[in-house]
């Protein structure tokens, strides 16, 4: 983003596990500057987006009276985001009638693992051969193993995982391990996993382009299925829930 756009001052924040915290990072705007966007670099619309960060940015404008602040959208699903995953299938020399797995981060709210099955049709889109199942890496069904275990199950011996993370961390070394899977290394020759989507052309662009959305105030988000909006079953209780960001670690006394 830096290269993309060299006049943008771009600085770093983290939701947890690692400084600075969103809350840090405000903190040292607002000593420098009178306003500030900030993009959640996540791939659909869940707990942090929808409560975390926008609890750590009202946080920071009682703290900051003079301080502005704007939100910008989440940045999936996107043709975009397709292009990247297709770079990384390349890259990896899949082939276009192998069977896929979109592998995500699972989540709590439903409308955000509704999303990633969203992407996942939109890949077979621009890739109809074989294909393109999801698989969850976390909080929800089907996992990734589930998913491999339906396509050899279905007859497909050529099968990849497409890593739909934006980094290498806990998520993808567990995708890893289950591609792998109980039968030990020798299954890894026939499903090969991507490398995150990271640093490629087509997310920083992105990312810039819904800085350019919040700059001129069109960040608008669909949230008519979000779960705390509609009841859905096992999350009626968070209708209407208040939201506040979650404790950084970075933040504990």
């Amino acid at each position: 983003m830096r290269s993309l756009a060299p006049d943008t001052d771009v600085r770093l924040s983290y939701v947890d596990h690692t400084r600075p915290s969103i809350s840090q990072a405000l903190d040292a705007v607002a000593e420098q500057a009178s306003s500030a966007v900030v993009l959640p670099l996540l791939l659909s619309a869940a707990s942090h987006s929808k409560g975390d960060i926008p609890g750590s940015i009202a946080a920071a404008r009682t703290r900051h009276r003079g301080l502005t602040v704007s939100y910008g959208r989440v940045l999936g699903p996107h043709p975009l985001l397709i292009d990247a995953l297709q770079q990384r299938l390349t890259d990896s020399g899949v082939e276009l009638d192998s069977a896929l797995v979109l592998a995500s981060a699972g989540s709590a709210d439903p409308e955000s693992n509704a999303e990633v099955a969203k992407v996942a049709r939109l890949l077979w889109e621009v890739r109809p051969g074989g294909p393109v199942e999801v698989g969850f890496a976390s909080a929800t069904t089907p996992t990734v193993s589930h998913a491999l275990s339906r396509l050899r199950r279905l007859g497909y011996e050529q099968i990849a995982v497409a890593a739909y993370f934006l980094a290498p961390g806990q998520f993808l070394d567990g995708v890893k391990a289950a591609a792998i899977g109980p039968a030990g290394v020798a299954a890894a020759d026939t499903v090969t996993v991507t490398e995150p989507l990271a640093d490629t052309d087509a997310v920083a662009r992105l990312v810039l382009d819904r800085y350019a959305e919040a700059l001129a105030g069109q960040a608008r988000m669909n949230c008519d299925c979000c779960m705390y909006r509609a009841p859905w079953p096992g999350h009626e209780q968070r209708v209407g829930q208040h939201q506040v960001p979650h404790a950084h670690p970075a933040e504990r006394r």
